[in-house]
């Protein structure tokens, strides 16, 4: 892979070929995967290696033209030998390009001075999201690999940037507006029917839709919302509460108006078994994406009789559809206006797109909303004006062992790939071995043609080079710890080696406050995917990539584009490995995102978190 930050020496202007030829070398596939290396003052070496290039190619037609006139015994040897020499040359011309080819973009030594000091051997700490890394390289596309290798060096002359680095016009008519103020404002009801208390499980981005849906139902029943808990859970391990993550006051003053708000229930109803009362509301009252009518018939009546209620696990269990409006644009507030981080979180994100941009300013309404005033608005006298900011594409790459295991697909990893994750369904998921020993099997292949398989890193770097993004490409990583580590991740990087990761931008003593504390780590995760010039996502149900692509729909002016591959179109596409051409699967690979882009409203039962692009989110411009 790539290594990050690790330490390069200036390279002279004039470059000796001998030296050069061993060099290039280090740089082919299947060598050590230390490729495409960067370099301070790129430029400059690009013109020398060209000029040398050039001089390699006038010496051998030089060689051509006087094949002709060498005769004689003294040249007898040169003659039988003219082949091997020209053969010799132009290998070393290739090497010349291919090693130029290699030479990144962008100016990673100037990202390690802007960020802390780091070195390769990050990426085979603790601290890394890789695990099992001794393990040699898993590819299941070898020749696909192959041609993306060679289309990604024939880039790198053309200089033409990707398309999908802007969204289609028609996304920026569409502007923020569910904190618009209403010419009739209904406020809050004169009497409180009673109080709401809330208990949201799951990680941060499952909180954050409770929050949310929390505020809709306060509104719904006429109640008073006590500031939502989180419940600790052993998958997270994460026991931070509502105020470690965003700003309390913050949140109660943008939504005052709209719902009465209290921190804590008042001391005659703290004594109270609310089991006992009856006024505990599991998931067995109430089920997933539940309708109004559900808790007007079951919730309601519990609240006005004993004047407290406590949904417990509380979190996608109101629908999205059939809703009045007024609870519609209730959510849409809460989740784009209300929920601001805490400033260490703020101010550890600023870091994050300082850092990989090399700029310090914030560029767009995104970056505002979510690093507040550590991205001040006009420039600092420090920075390079001229240089200007760098892109950067963020990615979630959902390969976890339980998300791959609980798959049932196979991954290319052999035998004993196979044992682990049955091993892992063994031991995580009886339920499911449970069910399978009652169900007719399905092949690997057809999980596969349905769309069913998570995304390997190896199929979304061919995704990303499908879809024409350069070699050079900065590329946030933003995941849990990837199944098969460096191991898995080496087709990937040895596509795009510019990976990074919170753990390589930040200083251990910059990470030592959300050290323990997972959903503080996520909401980083959040801010550097959502500020990112180009987010792509692997998975489109995960809840994190549900809530960053709505937010970059909210904020994003029209120019925050996802990218969302269909993993059956994909699966369709990959199927044809040992024959399709590099340009009929660009194509195929384009047309896949791009309908995946289509600027479309919220359709009925949709998520308004994901896709807030309706009336009581957003604004239609003409």
């Amino acid at each position: 892979m790539g290594k990050q930050g690790s330490p390069r020496s200036p390279r002279p202007d004039v470059v000796n070929v001998k030296d050069y030829h061993t060099r290039s070398s280090e740089c082919l596939p299947g060598s050590d995967p230390i490729l495409g290396r960067r370099l301070s003052g790129g430029d400059n070496n690009w013109k020398t290696k060209v000029a040398l290039l050039h001089d390699l190619k006038h010496e051998y037609g030089k060689l051509g033209s006087c094949k002709a006139v060498y005769v004689g015994k003294r040249h007898l040897w040169f003659r039988k030998h003219v082949k091997s020499i020209v053969f010799m040359f132009t290998l070393m011309g290739s090497l010349f390009l291919l090693d130029s080819f290699m030479v990144s973009l962008f100016d990673s030594i100037n990202l390690q001075n802007s960020s802390p000091s780091r070195t390769s051997s990050d990426l085979k700490g603790g601290r890394t999201a890789y695990a099992n890394e001794e393990e040699p390289p898993v590819q299941m596309y070898g020749r696909l690999q192959n041609l993306a290798y060679s289309a990604l060096a024939e880039k790198e002359l053309k200089q033409e940037p990707s398309n999908f680095w802007e969204e289609p016009w028609k996304a920026s008519l569409w502007k923020p507006c569910a904190d618009r103020k209403e010419s009739e404002k209904s406020g809050q009801p004169d009497k409180s029917n009673g109080y709401i208390m809330v208990s949201a499980n799951g990680g941060l981005n499952q909180q954050r839709v409770a929050i949310c849906n929390a505020v809709a139902l306060a509104s719904l029943l006429n109640a008073t919302l006590v500031l939502p808990r989180f419940l600790y859970s052993n998958v997270w391990k994460d026991p931070s509460q509502f105020g470690d993550i965003y700003q309390e006051e913050y949140f109660v003053n943008v939504m005052k108006d709209e719902v009465n708000l209290v921190k804590d229930l008042p001391s005659h109803l703290k004594s109270l078994d609310i089991e006992a009362i009856g006024s505990l509301i599991t998931d067995a009252v109430i089920v997933k994406e539940a309708k109004p009518i559900d808790y007007l018939t079951k919730v309601l009546p519990l609240l006005l009789q004993n004047g407290v209620v406590h949904l417990l696990g509380f979190g996608n269990r109101l629908g999205f559809d059939p809703l009045p409006s007024r609870l519609q644009k209730l959510r849409c507030k809460c989740n784009f206006h209300a929920l601001k981080f805490v400033p260490k979180i703020q101010e550890a994100g600023s870091l994050l797109i300082r850092r990989i941009r090399k700029y310090d300013t914030a560029q767009r309404m995104l970056d505002k909303q979510l690093a507040g005033e550590f991205l001040p608005g006009s420039p600092s006298k420090k920075h390079d004006s001229e240089r200007g900011p760098s892109k950067y594409l963020a990615l979630h790459l959902r390969f976890e062992v339980d998300m791959i295991a609980y798959s049932l697909c196979d991954f290319g990893g052999g035998e004993k790939e196979k044992r682990e994750l049955q091993a892992y369904r063994e031991s995580h998921f009886p339920l499911l071995i449970e069910r399978l020993k009652h169900s007719k099997p399905v092949s690997s292949s057809e999980l596969r043609n349905l769309g069913r398989c998570p995304l390997t890193p190896e199929e979304a770097a061919l995704v990303l080079a499908g879809l024409g993004f350069k070699r050079g490409t900065y590329i946030y990583l933003a995941s849990s710890r990837i199944y098969g580590g460096k191991s898995r991740m080496h087709s990937f990087t040895s596509l795009y080696p510019n990976l990074v990761t919170k753990e390589t931008l930040l200083t251990p003593s910059e990470l030592a406050p959300f050290r323990n504390f997972s959903s503080q780590l996520a909401a980083l995760d959040f801010i550097a995917c959502a500020t990112a010039d180009v987010f792509a996502m692997t998975d489109s149900g995960s809840q994190l990539s549900s809530l960053v692509s709505g937010f970059r729909t909210y904020y994003g002016g029209g120019h925050a584009p996802t990218l969302r591959p269909n993993k059956k179109m994909l699966a369709a596409i990959l199927s044809e490995n040992s024959t399709i051409g590099w340009k009929s699967f660009e194509d195929r690979a384009r047309k896949m995102i791009e309908e995946g882009q289509s600027v479309l409203i919220r359709g009925f039962g949709r998520s308004i978190y994901r896709q807030p692009r309706c009336p009581e989110c957003m604004c239609k411009t003409n």
